[in-house]
């Protein structure tokens, strides 16, 4: 790639294309604690997709390090700075809004509940920051995540099983992500040429798998879910 085109390229936002102000951590800095910051993941974006989003970050923060409490990073984050960040008095909205939205199951644990579309433009901000810091490619479509630890009682059981296959679908396929700060955050990723889609498999802490994949426009996640009965009939032969 040319000088100029690189130029160019730092002007435009990795989401929309439009003008860029700064850069966007892929993802957010806010999860990695000092020590754990090296080469951070950067893409330029605009004011839309980064400043204006930055609340987003926070709020998803709590969740990401809370359903991480199996690692020793994610339990520091969580004492250290979530803790001691909604004790603030800027916070308080916020502090308030997860109390109200705390919940046990019936094994007793705790949980939050928290609004969908926070969560969805959380992972897509990464899964699209991924793609173009790969590729230099905008996704023209929509992006769709599934995450081990999260319900998403929107999405049929076919669905949900297309998920879990799509590790052994591409087996062999998949690059190393390789970034410097594996215990906050790992991934591998492939891009389809036949499909034109992104497919990223993350971990976060360590303990927390999330699958991310894009989708081209004028399609949805159902357009693609593998049919279970057919499935274990073909394995069945």
């Amino acid at each position: 790639m040319s000088q100029n085109s690189k130029r160019e390229n730092q002007n435009k936002c990795y989401w929309c294309g439009e003008t860029a102000i700064g850069v966007e951590h892929v993802p957010p800095q806010n999860l990695f604690p000092k020590g754990h910051r090296e080469e951070l993941i950067k893409v330029y974006a605009c004011k839309k997709h980064n400043q204006d989003l930055s609340k987003i970050d926070e709020r998803i923060r709590v969740h990401m390090i809370s359903m991480s409490h199996a690692s020793e990073i994610a339990q520091k984050q969580f004492y250290e700075k979530v803790i001691r960040g909604l004790k603030r008095k800027e916070s308080l909205g916020l502090a308030t809004d997860l109390v109200e939205n705390q919940f046990k199951n019936y094994e007793g644990k705790g949980y939050w509940r928290e609004k969908s579309i926070y969560i969805d433009t959380y992972f897509e901000k990464i899964i699209r920051g991924l793609c173009f810091y790969h590729f230099e490619l905008q996704i023209k479509g929509s992006t769709h995540y599934f995450s081990d630890k999260m319900e998403l009682i929107n999405l049929s059981a076919n669905a949900h099983f297309y998920y879990w296959e799509l590790e052994k679908e591409y087996f062999g396929n998949w690059i190393e992500g390789n970034p410097k700060n594996k215990k906050v955050f790992d991934y591998k990723y492939y891009f389809s040429k036949d499909e034109s889609r992104f497919f990223v498999i993350m971990k976060f802490y360590e303990t927390h798998k999330v699958i991310g994949v894009s989708i081209p426009e004028g399609k949805s996640i159902e357009d693609y879910g593998l049919d279970i009965e057919k499935y274990l009939n073909i394995k069945l032969e």
